[in-house]
């Protein structure tokens, strides 16, 4: 697997559950590519930030609509 490959399926796992292949092929490319390994952190970082900015923006939504407790 080169880094394309790599980071294309990186990328993939927030849109589809990667096969176990996949997900296999990844991990060792991970090992010997620091490169990859650091771009699959961001990309978790990346999905956990937007998760929490979704979080919290509903729960201004609820603030701002008069619907919270």
């Amino acid at each position: 697997m080169n880094c394309h490959d790599a980071t294309f399926l990186l990328s993939q796992q927030r849109e589809r559950n990667l096969t176990r292949l996949e997900r296999l092929r990844v991990k060792i490319h991970g090992v010997v590519c620091p490169a990859c390994a650091r771009f699959g952190e961001h990309v978790d970082m990346l999905g956990e930030a937007a998760r929490n900015y979704a979080t919290i923006a509903e729960d201004d939504d609820h603030h701002c609509n008069g619907t919270a407790a």
